[in-house]
């Protein structure tokens, strides 16, 4: 009858179950932590959309409120100095910011184009490498607003 009474009131587990326990942990782990660094790069490749979108439309504001834009385009718009400060572009020439994703330097590229003339226009396009992340990011900008007129007959000041 004490066999029968130490079974009854066993407060710990056997090592059988534990390991039950830790592959069951384990299997859930492996199907989450996949799942939030997507999550993470999602929301990482949102903020650099709207980042670029914000840039474009200070772009414009810079352009129209001055008469003309600036060769270093983090002059005009603090929404690129960010990016440039946290290593999210690159500024190759005057005029050009390259959007990195990743190890893509050039995923996306604004460009003033006829700098000084009198049919500035602020150009998105995309660069000759992609990626997953990459084209993501291109998803999520509405290039049909592209190219925006800063100086001409079609800008009303």
């Amino acid at each position: 009858m004490s066999i029968h009474n130490n079974i009854l009131h066993r407060k710990a587990f056997t090592a059988i179950e534990l390991i039950f326990v830790i592959i069951i942990i384990s299997i859930l782990a492996s199907i989450a932590i996949p799942k939030l660094s997507a999550t993470r790069m999602d929301a990482k490749l949102s903020v650099k959309a709207q980042n670029i979108m914000i840039a474009a439309s200070e772009i414009v504001s810079y352009a129209v409120s001055h008469g003309g834009v600036e060769p270093t385009l983090s002059l005009m718009s603090n929404s690129i100095k960010s990016m440039l400060e946290r290593n999210e572009a690159v500024t190759p020439a005057n005029y050009i910011l390259n959007v990195k994703v990743e190890e893509i330097n050039d995923c996306i590229i604004l460009q003033i184009r006829n700098p000084g003339s009198n049919t500035e226009t602020l150009v998105l396009s995309y660069g000759a490498t992609t990626s997953k992340n990459c084209d993501q990011l291109r998803s999520l900008i509405d290039n049909e607003a592209y190219p925006i007129v800063l100086r001409g007959q079609t800008v009303i000041y």
